[in-house]
């Protein structure tokens, strides 16, 4: 299967399954991308629009650069990369909080321990599946961020319909609202489509098998 096909199957699966518990995996993913920054943003003093602006940045340069890195050799390496980085952030944070956090801990076991048995048959297809999951999973959760959340906040029964907002682990657009007198609404439009726009480039174009 071509890497568009997985691109789009990954995606619409995602964009269903982003509002329930079952995609908490990549949910806690994304979280912990808005931990670190929120963290890198305090210690250089930026904070409302300029903290909103740095992880709009890392979260599309993550999506972009997983992208990149997935065409390549080193695409198989992903998995085990990003679940040892949160496994390692997950164990500081307990730590730090004197307590353990089960429901995240096996949240992130389970693909860790998908990929590990990918490794050990190694089978790299279900490595590059395990990797595009990663990756556009990111890319719904900063799109129900820039465009979800905000349409969610113009009436309650649209709230309603849209359960992709039951969790939003990228509070970006919140900060843009009512800035040069531009609804909140108008600014996700418009940060949606920069965001969007190169992935969609590199998901069509980037052809891998």
């Amino acid at each position: 299967m071509r890497s568009e096909e997985r691109a789009g199957i990954i995606t619409i699966v995602m964009l269903f399954l982003w509002g329930t518990l079952i995609a908490e995996p990549f949910h806690i993913f994304a979280r912990f991308i808005a931990i670190a920054v929120q963290y890198a943003s305090k210690g250089l003093g930026a904070n409302g629009i300029v903290s909103s602006l740095i992880l709009y940045v890392v979260a599309v340069s993550t999506i972009i650069l997983l992208q990149k890195i997935s065409s390549t050799k080193l695409g198989v390496f992903v998995p085990c990369l990003i679940s040892v980085v949160f496994i390692t952030m997950l164990l500081v944070k307990n730590i730090r909080n004197l307590s353990v956090v089960y429901s995240d801990a096996i949240c992130l076991a389970i693909p860790a321990a998908v990929g590990l048995i990918f490794y050990i048959i190694k089978y790299e297809n279900g490595l590059k599946w395990v990797t595009d999951v990663y990756t556009y999973s990111l890319a719904v959760a900063l799109v129900n961020a820039l465009l979800f959340v905000p349409i969610a906040k113009l009436n309650g029964t649209i709230d309603k319909i849209l359960y992709i907002t039951n969790y939003n682990d990228l509070n970006i657009t919140s900060s843009f609202a009512g800035l040069a007198g531009i609804p909140e609404v108008v600014w996700g439009l418009f940060l949606t489509a920069f965001a969007v726009l190169p992935v969609i480039y590199l998901a069509t174009v980037g052809r891998r098998k």
